[in-house]
C-alpha cells in the first residue's frame, strides 16, 4: 500500500506527497491537465509544441536543461490526447532546484519570436521524419480519421498536419499557454527522501504565488456516436510488406471493462507463446508479426490488432484469419486459463516492481488523481487478482464485433 498524502495551495495547484526514505534522488512531476484533445481542428499540434516550448527557458531561467544538468538531474517529458507531462529527478540535496525550475516555467514562460521559431523548426521536422519517413507514419493519423468523425480525438498528437504548427502565430501560443498552463490546472507529485512539511514548505514558497485567471479545463468534448457499421480504408505505406489493421472503441479508463481488455489483449497476443504467435505468425504463416494493445485512456478506448502479411496472402485472408482467433480465445474456456493465470501474474508482479520505479509511481499518482480516483492505486493488485477468466471473455466478446470494427488495408508503396 502507498501512503501518500495530498494538499491543495491556495491558488489550486494540487500536490501529491510520498515519502521514501531509501531513495537518494527526488522526482518531481508535473501533470498538466491538457493534451490534443483540447485543440480546435484548425489549430492542431499545439499541445505537443509546447512539450517542446517548456524547455526554451523562462523568466528566470534562461536555458532550462543548462541548470538541470549542473544540479545533476535529468528532465523529459510526454504529450498524449489528454494530459502533458513533466518530470525532473533531482539528487535529495538539490531538492529545491527541482522546485524552482518547474514553478518558473509554470510562472512565466520565454515565449518569443525567437524561441518560437526554433521549436516549430523542431516540431515540424520531427513531423516530417516520423510521418513521412517511416513505415506506418500516418497510421494514427489513419486509424484516427477513421474511428472518429466528431470527437477531437480525431487527429493524433502530432497533429493533423505540420501547417498547423508551422503557421503558429505568437498570440496563438501565448493564449493557449494563458489558458492551460496555470496552477488550477495542474498536479505535482514528489517522491522521495523528503518529508511531508518539507514538502508543502517548498511547494507554497515557489508555487504559492503563481496566481493565473484561467479557469480549470472541465474536460467537455463533443461525444461520438456508437459505431454500428465495418468501416474501411485502403492506403499504401512505406513499409515492405502489406498489412492490416483492426481497430475497436472500447471502454475509458474508469469503466472497469477496461482492464478487461487490457487483460484480453496480454491473452491474446502479449507473449511469444500467445496465440497470435504460435497459430498465425509460427503455425498458419500467414504474418511475418502479429500483435495488439489496448488504448485505455481517460476519454477513449482503442482495442488495436493488427497483422504484417506474409507474400501472397491476400489483406482478406489476414483480416478473417484475425476474426477467426480472437473467436478461438474467447470460446478457449479452461484451455487458456492457464495463460491467463500467467497474465494475471505478470500484471501483479509489474505493479510490485512499480514500488522500485520513482519516477514511473510519481507520474502514476498524477494521473490517477487527474482521473479523479486516485486511490486506485492502491487497489489495483486487489482488483487483477479478483478478474475472472468469463468477465475478460465476455468484455472482448461484446466488443470486438466485426460489425463494429475499423479496418485499414495497407500496400507497400509503388
Amino acid at each position: 500500500m502507498y501512503s501518500y498524502n495530498q494538499f491543495v495551495l491556495n491558488n489550486g495547484l494540487r500536490v501529491i506527497h510520498l515519502e521514501d526514505k531509501t531513495r537518494t534522488t527526488i522526482v518531481l512531476n508535473t501533470l498538466y491537465n491538457v493534451g490534443a484533445r483540447d485543440e480546435s481542428s484548425d489549430r492542431t499540434g499545439f499541445a505537443h509544441l509546447f512539450e517542446h516550448l517548456m524547455f526554451s527557458g523562462s523568466e528566470n531561467v534562461p536555458v532550462f536543461d543548462k541548470e538541470v544538468e549542473e544540479a545533476a538531474g535529468q528532465n523529459n517529458a510526454f504529450t498524449n490526447n489528454e494530459i502533458t507531462n513533466y518530470y525532473l529527478v533531482m539528487p535529495n540535496e538539490n531538492v529545491e532546484t527541482a522546485f524552482w525550475l518547474e514553478s518558473d516555467r509554470m510562472l512565466a514562460l520565454n515565449i518569443n519570436e525567437k524561441s518560437l521559431s526554433v521549436q516549430q523548426g523542431v516540431v515540424v521536422e520531427e513531423f516530417k521524419q516520423r510521418c513521412f519517413n517511416a513505415p506506418f507514419g500516418l497510421l494514427w493519423h489513419h486509424i484516427r480519421s477513421i474511428v472518429y468523425k466528431n470527437s477531437p480525438y480525431r487527429w493524433p498528437t502530432i497533429g493533423l498536419n505540420f501547417h498547423h504548427v508551422e503557421e503558429a502565430k505568437i498570440e496563438d501560443v501565448r493564449s493557449f499557454y494563458d489558458l492551460f498552463y496555470c496552477p488550477q490546472n495542474a498536479l505535482i507529485s514528489v517522491v522521495g527522501d523528503i518529508t511531508l512539511e518539507e514538502t508543502k514548505s517548498l511547494a507554497d514558497k515557489w508555487f504559492g504565488g503563481i496566481v493565473k485567471t484561467a479557469l480549470p479545463n472541465k474536460n467537455n468534448y463533443i461525444e461520438e456516436p456508437d459505431q454500428t457499421e465495418r468501416r474501411f480504408l485502403e492506403t499504401e505505406d512505406l513499409s515492405p510488406s502489406p498489412a492490416v489493421f483492426l481497430v475497436w472503441r472500447g471502454p475509458v479508463f474508469k469503466d472497469p471493462k477496461s482492464l478487461h481488455l487490457e487483460m484480453f489483449s496480454e491473452v491474446l497476443g502479449g507473449s511469444d507463446v500467445s496465440p497470435l504467435q504460435m497459430e498465425l505468425v509460427k503455425k498458419q504463416h500467414l504474418f511475418n508479426s502479429s500483435e495488439c494493445f489496448y488504448l485505455r485512456g481517460l476519454g477513449e478506448g482503442l482495442f488495436v490488432l493488427y497483422g504484417i502479411l506474409n507474400p501472397n496472402i491476400s489483406h482478406a485472408e489476414g483480416e478473417k484469419a484475425l476474426y477467426q482467433i480472437i473467436h478461438q480465445v474467447t470460446n478457449g474456456g479452461d484451455d487458456i486459463l492457464s495463460d491467463y493465470e500467467g497474465v494475471k501474474n505478470r500484471h501483479v508482479t509489474n505493479l510490485l516492481f512499480e514500488a522500485t520505479q520513482p519516477m514511473q509511481l510519481a507520474q502514476k499518482l498524477c494521473y490517477y488523481a487527474n482521473a479523479g480516483d486516485i486511490d486506485q492505486i492502491n487497489q489495483e493488485p486487489s482488483i487483477i487478482e479478483g478478474l475472472t477468466l468469463a468477465d475478460v471473455m465476455s468484455t472482448a466478446t461484446a466488443t470486438l464485433k466485426e460489425n463494429k470494427v475499423s479496418v485499414i488495408y495497407y500496400h507497400p508503396k509503388k
